[in-house]
């Protein structure tokens, strides 16, 4: 990725936009992997938007909170891109080799619909997710949770994203959704490196290989229907026809992925705690802190960097910068969560502040539908591991724990920990 910023000043009128746009600043280097947030700040303390060249594509960067948040819950910014494609491609492109292809038949869930459509789809799950279904879970994720730390090692280094974090999200959506046994290996694999993968060969064979296995679950739920959120979604399409081929396999593929991002804020959480001593005191002297902290995770170290961008279907202003009709949009929820206009001492680490307002689980229409079982989740995870193991510390300083490359996604590689 390139950026040049685009400050308001001086820019009453709409900014030239040129397919050979200057990209001075590489941002995309092991330093940004490892601590993005100097260059975001620089980025939101400059202006309004940056313009900024993403895997190819030209893409107005936006920063500050009540803009992000704006982008978030305007309808005339776009999510369907494959609606869009033929007015990007020819407008957006810098460089056509960097772009990574993906099935558009694997793009026509509600994470990529406006309007009409994604309500019709979002309406399909909602009640998937309702206060008292996700608060039916709570038993069988603290199980799930038990069971795994029972196996870990004490006294010797474990890595708590492979051994704990991802395990545990994993064995409890297959369950929900209905992912046989022998389905649940590859999945966890192609969702990281469908996001996160450092090349675009990489990424395309994860996102192919994820929606061959979202044809599979359709044909092998057919066969053996059981209790679960796949099923459901197979006989709304079968049997009331709420939702088509392509809908239906884009949605198992949508929920597999989102499903599966608990991990990285059970990862981020933990790296955080366990690096602050006072902090994880602070919690476990309270345990009804528990679910404000995962809050302040979620805003201090947003799972997402950005989001998927977002179209501009007409021209729109942002406190002086004008970002042109057809151009892609990007909003950095992780400059946003840090934007101090919103939140005091933004870059401390503060399990008592008051957090609410974050935008880690999104804004507006599109916000995360499963936000509260991520959240369930996410504090039984905490819970279970610091109570069970008060004594645990990092096996490596907080500084050379290892980072997924890409530009969307804040996720630890691995955190090797000592439990004790």
């Amino acid at each position: 990725m390139t950026i040049d910023s685009a400050s308001s000043a001086g820019r009453p009128e709409q900014p030239a936009v040129s397919t050979d746009i200057r990209c001075p600043m590489k941002v995309l280097t092991r330093a940004f992997m490892h601590d993005p947030y100097p260059m975001l700040t620089a980025l939101r303390d400059t202006g309004p938007a940056a313009v900024a060249e993403v895997n190819g594509l030209r893409m107005w960067l936006v920063t500050r909170y009540h803009d992000v948040r704006r982008v978030l819950a305007d309808p005339t910014f776009s999510k369907d891109i494959v609606q869009h494609r033929k007015r990007v491609m020819r407008q957006c492109v810098l460089h056509p080799e960097r772009i990574a292809k993906m099935p558009l038949a694997s793009r026509r869930s509600l994470l990529d619909r406006d309007g009409a459509d994604h309500k019709r789809l979002r309406a399909l799950l909602s009640g998937q997710f309702s206060p008292a279904r996700v608060a039916q879970y709570r038993p069988r994720i603290e199980q799930i949770a038990d069971e795994l730390l029972d196996r870990l090692p004490v006294g010797e280094p474990v890595d708590l994203v492979n051994q704990f974090a991802r395990p545990l999200v994993t064995t409890f959506i297959s369950e929900v959704f209905g992912v046989p046994e022998g389905e649940r290996d590859g999945f966890p694999v192609w969702e990281n490196d469908m996001l996160t993968a450092p090349s675009k060969a990489g990424i395309e064979e994860a996102t192919r290989k994820l929606h061959e296995l979202a044809l599979r679950l359709i044909e092998i739920k057919r066969r053996e229907p059981g209790d679960d959120v796949f099923t459901l979604l197979l006989r709304k399409h079968d049997e009331d026809g709420v939702l088509d081929h392509d809908e239906l396999a884009s949605t198992y593929l949508v929920l597999l992925v989102g499903g599966s991002e608990p991990t990285s804020a059970i990862g981020n959480g933990l790296l955080h705690l366990l690096s602050n001593p006072g902090q994880l005191a602070a919690v476990r002297a309270d345990p009804s802190r528990y679910a404000a902290c995962v809050d302040e995770i979620l805003r201090y170290e947003s799972p997402f960097r950005m989001l998927a961008p977002r179209l501009a279907e007409r021209a729109v202003e942002l406190d002086g910068v004008t970002i042109p009709a057809g151009e892609l949009v990007m909003a950095s929820v992780a400059a946003a969560n840090r934007d101090p206009v919103r939140f005091a001492d933004p870059e401390r680490f503060d399990v008592t502040r008051d957090a609410r307002g974050h935008l880690g689980f999104g804004h507006g229409p599109h916000r995360c539908l499963g936000s509260e079982l991520g959240r369930l989740e996410t504090t039984i995870a905490l819970r279970a591991l610091v109570e069970r193991f008060p004594g645990s510390r990092l096996a490596v300083p907080p500084d050379q724990v290892r980072w997924r490359p890409g530009m969307f996604m804040r996720r630890l590689d691995s955190l090797p920990a000592v439990l004790g």
